[in-house]
């Protein structure tokens, strides 16, 4: 019998190419997610996956199948969502992407607030970079996400609210060598030095590697790339690699006068554009809304 039980545990399959990932990704047994997918074949009649000792692999009838399948959770979802609206709740679960930086001065007010003042709402919570949390929101496995845009700005499918902005810039410890330089040969001797950055989409690497004295911007002198903030900023604080960050994620620092600002301005500007991303097709439940209320407060 066909059911979306099914069909979800193949699409996780499809999305994972792994047996014992997808499993794991449903907490279910390798065993019980074969004959899932065996299920599902059956009821279909068609062959949905090869799978061998080493790999799983997508058939033709199987891509097909995918899509629809697709499409198939997300209107069902889109039903769960209105009928949650219609009721009225503030319950039931979120799932929000969050980029590294909004997540730094975002997250910890938020979901405080959140296991306070509204226990019926379940959080998950990715941190990404947006080009990834993007691919999710794509794949409908996010309600919302929470980026900075500017290096990639979402398709006219997305609808967009706006945040107050976070303000970029290149930063290093109190005491480095840059901070000697004249203005006049600052940029010159920053190409000596190696940066250390989050995963940043190829136009945010190709501004900065023009920034770093490289005018094609093809090469970005990267020390260290990496979405743990704690591991950018203690890198920083101790060595002489400079930090590409924003004002606001370590404002604890730069008061203390720890870290500091190189008074070279970032070429796409120091204000990066922050918004709140979702389908324009999609409506949230009434969990989301409430969480998007309490951001954009």
């Amino acid at each position: 019998m066909l059911t979306l039980r099914a069909l979800r545990h193949f699409v996780v399959t499809a999305d994972e190419l792994h047996f014992s990932r997808a499993a794991a990704r449903l907490h279910l047994t390798q065993s019980a997610l074969s004959r899932s997918i065996q299920s599902l074949e059956g009821a279909l009649g068609l062959k949905l996956l090869d799978r061998t000792a080493s790999s799983v692999l997508l058939t033709k009838s199987g891509e097909t199948v995918l899509l629809r399948a697709r499409q198939v959770l997300a209107q069902t979802q889109t039903l769960e969502h209105e009928t949650h609206m219609i009721r009225g709740l503030e319950s039931g679960e979120v799932a929000m992407g969050v980029g590294v930086f909004p997540a730094a001065t975002y997250l910890p007010p938020l979901l405080t607030q959140l296991a306070k003042d509204y226990p019926g709402i379940s959080m998950r919570v990715e941190i990404e970079s947006w080009k990834r949390l993007l691919d999710m929101l794509e794949r409908h496995t996010l309600d919302f996400v929470i980026a900075i845009t500017h290096s990639l700005p979402p398709s006219a499918e997305f609808s967009v609210i706006k945040l107050p902005s976070q303000h970029g810039g290149l930063f290093v410890r109190q005491g480095h060598p840059l901070l000697t330089a004249s203005r006049r040969i600052l940029r010159n001797d920053l190409s000596k030095y190696r940066l250390a950055a989050t995963h940043l989409p190829p136009r945010a690497r190709s501004l900065l590697a023009k920034l770093c004295g490289d005018t094609e911007g093809n090469h970005l002198p990267l020390a260290l790339e990496c979405n743990s903030l704690e591991a950018l900023r203690n890198v920083a604080l101790s060595t002489d690699v400079v930090l590409f960050c924003t004002r606001e994620v370590i404002s604890q620092e730069l008061a203390k006068k720890q870290l500091v600002q190189l008074p070279l301005k970032y070429p796409a500007g120091t204000e990066l554009s922050r918004n709140i991303i979702f389908h324009a097709n999609r409506t949230l439940s009434p969990a989301a809304l409430k969480v998007v209320e309490l951001i954009k407060a």
